[in-house]
């Protein structure tokens, strides 16, 4: 099947039309400037003094020029953001169709609609939050990777690059993905035993177009603060998120038993070095609190660790997308996090024995089963591409999925699955397509 403007247009209007049905029948104004978006917002709205590298280094600058610049082109109002964003998803639904046809042959009409039926796409365009803009720019990064893959152009190769750090200015979850990439795409040249020429320029490209992109980041953190990290949310993440999920899902306790512990260990770590709190300069503060979690976290043992990482990502892939819809969650329903329960099993169990609202049980039942059949249609297609395609590609896509249930860990949230999304579209399709091997090149 060759895929003609028509048929882009198609899947393009067909996914901007249902997200801008959800905005209108579902997203309040209020919700716009709730949680973590208006801190976004103020960001924007302070990028034009603050410029590129002033932007708070517990942020990525890459939203908040995003946000300032939609501002500067069409005003100060927070659905014009919520417009681009419809308008940057609805675009990768188009590439992750093409993505599939490109990959298979076949699959561009599958591809194309389940991403714009997907509900956590559907959901995060319509948030001033960064999660649009990375799932963009990371679906760019696939396509070209896998255009790599296929034929070792050194155009791609950019691409990819440019594209995954690009990504990783937007949200820092990408960061440790770069020197993984790297390190897997040289050792894949030589094992096709490509010139020491040809690998040079590949190592001389990727580090470049990374070093342009990330490197004054890093120059302004260590000039500034002495850190060569490139973002201060490390240590509050592991601290105050990791440590408390990793302490109830490997099943020793409540979730705000977790909490806890932590505000216990740390009083007492800041007692111990006569600090009456952290450290001033943030990068320090974070790296203190690193270093608390990680003493924690070798308390817990590897055992539970292990645990909490299996629990948390089962969770994180088969939880439902509506539990993050806002007219959703605006049901009267008990908070996740805080209900009690030392294993996930007696804490879904308190969940939905304290969940009185017959219909807010009825959809998280249907959707979670819903959410259940895609991955099992998802798992279906890796066994059946396993045998397909070439292993490259199978093994690559996987080396992606792994990496982020291993970044998001014991935390749970729909949210943090988006950019495996894309990749389990792939998945499911290629098994719904029923394609054979003679089909695959």
């Amino acid at each position: 099947m060759s895929i003609t403007v028509k048929n882009i247009l198609v899947v393009f209007i067909m996914a901007l039309i249902i997200r801008i049905s959800y905005v209108i029948f579902f997203v309040e104004a209020e919700y716009l400037f709730a949680e973590d978006q208006m801190g976004y917002i103020l960001l924007a709205q302070q990028f034009p003094v603050t410029g590129f590298l002033g932007v708070t280094p517990e942020r990525m600058p890459g939203y908040p020029l995003f946000v300032a610049t939609i501002y500067s082109i069409f005003g100060d109002w927070a659905w014009n953001v919520i417009l681009i964003q419809i308008l940057v998803d609805s675009i990768s639904c188009v590439v992750i169709a093409l993505t599939a046809q490109s990959l298979f042959n076949k699959g561009f009409w599958i591809a194309g609609i389940l991403s714009a039926i997907n509900l956590n796409m559907i959901i995060l365009s319509a948030t001033i939050l960064t999660d649009t803009l990375f799932l963009f720019l990371f679906v760019l990064f696939l396509f070209s990777l896998l255009q790599y893959l296929r034929n070792n152009s050194l155009v791609w190769l950019f691409l990819l690059v440019l594209f995954i750090s690009m990504t990783t200015l937007v949200r820092v979850s990408s960061y440790y993905l770069l020197p993984i990439l790297f390190v897997w795409l040289v050792s894949w040249r030589l094992w096709q035993k490509d010139s020491i020429m040809r690998v040079s320029k590949l190592v001389a490209l990727y580090l470049v177009v990374v070093g342009i992109l990330l490197g004054g980041i890093h120059q302004r953190n260590y000039q500034e603060y002495g850190s060569t990290s490139l973002s201060s949310q490390t240590g509050t993440h592991i601290l105050e998120w990791v440590v408390p999920a990793t302490y109830q899902y490997s099943g020793q306790g409540s979730y705000q038993e977790g909490k806890d512990l932590v505000k216990e260990k740390l009083d007492l770590a800041l007692q111990n070095d006569n600090l009456e709190a952290l450290p001033s300069n943030i990068f320090d503060g974070s790296a203190y609190q690193a270093e608390i979690a990680k003493d924690i976290l070798i308390e817990f043992g590897f055992i539970n660790i292990a645990k909490a990482w299996v629990v948390g990502s089962v969770v994180n892939l088969l939880a439902p997308s509506v539990a993050y819809a806002p007219e959703f969650r605006s049901m009267k329903h008990p908070s996740f996090y805080a209900t009690k329960g030392d294993g996930v099993v007696e804490k879904l169990f308190n969940y939905m024995k304290n969940s009185s609202g017959i219909i807010y049980l009825s959809i998280l039942f249907v959707a979670t089963i819903l959410s259940i059949l895609f991955i099992m249609l998802a798992l279906l297609g890796v066994f059946k591409m396993a045998k397909n395609l070439p292993p490259i590609t199978v093994t690559t896509l996987l080396l992606l999925v792994g990496y982020f249930i291993a970044v998001i860990g014991p935390v749970i949230g729909v949210k943090y699955r988006l950019p495996v999304e894309p990749i389990l579209i792939l998945f499911v399709t290629y098994f719904l397509n029923g394609i054979d091997s003679k089909d695959s090149h």
